[in-house]
């Protein structure tokens, strides 16, 4: 198939492409308006994950081959955690394989169990192999390429429907087993035809800090890379 569109970082989006996924009631993205203290206060708990749109020009060019090095050298990450490579070919499927991420870690996690929809035939069907190969699944995936577009197309910004993802990136972070992970689905050497993504840990954390933690990780690793853009959006996976 190939050539997905972008999703919004917008719960109005995102919430009923996550319930189609299998998302159950009680859950829901909300927005996070600040990385400050008090405004994360705001963010209901328990929360299971975030999900970051940053700009990725700039902040990418350092950051990803310092990523890519640092996860090649780090343990083996858990069986328990699950990642998608976001393979060659599959266009603009950060936002999905984002959404993915967070509904799919939160459930293997024991936050909550799957309902019926498109994603728990395809976790499932993909546990037992690497991300690589998930990442070549999902690219096959019609049914969950279709709901992903229908859900771009349903946008409310400019080129809302269209592949221009203007120069952003959407990652998300989940805790697995007492551990921040970063999960970017490119996060590897694309001049390499072998080469795997991988996760990418920030060290110990529980659910009580989680969101402070990954607010860090943001603050100091994304955020202070290109200090004059006001184009980073934060969405959080929480119980309401």
């Amino acid at each position: 198939m190939g050539s997905w569109l972008p999703l919004e970082s917008n719960p109005d989006v995102l919430n009923p492409f996550a319930a189609r996924l299998g998302m159950p009631e009680g859950w829901a993205f909300t927005d996070v308006f600040g990385l400050d203290e008090e405004l994360l206060m705001m963010v209901p708990q328990p929360c299971a994950a975030l999900c970051l749109l940053y700009p990725s020009s700039k902040i990418n060019a350092t950051r990803r081959p310092e990523y890519v090095a640092k996860a090649a050298n780090q343990p083996a990450p858990p069986a328990s955690l699950f990642f998608v490579q976001q393979c060659n070919g599959i266009g603009n499927a950060c936002g999905t394989i984002a959404c993915v991420h967070a509904v799919a870690n939160a459930s293997l996690s024991g936050a909550f169990s799957l309902a019926d929809g498109a994603l728990k035939p395809f976790v499932e069907g993909t546990l037992a192999v690497g991300p690589k190969e998930r990442g070549d699944k999902l690219l096959e995936a019609k049914d969950l390429q279709e709901l992903s577009d229908a859900t771009a197309a349903a946008g409310h910004t400019e080129g809302a429907g269209t592949d221009d993802a203007q120069g952003q990136h959407f990652i998300a972070f989940v805790h697995c087993e007492g551990m921040l992970y970063e999960l970017d689905g490119r996060n590897f050497d694309h001049s390499s035809d072998t080469a795997v993504a991988a996760p990418v840990c920030h060290g110990a954390t529980n659910a009580d800090t989680f969101l402070a933690d990954a607010a860090k990780v943001i603050r100091e690793d994304f955020m202070a890379r290109d200090p004059d853009s006001i184009n980073f959006n934060i969405t959080a996976l929480c119980k309401e």
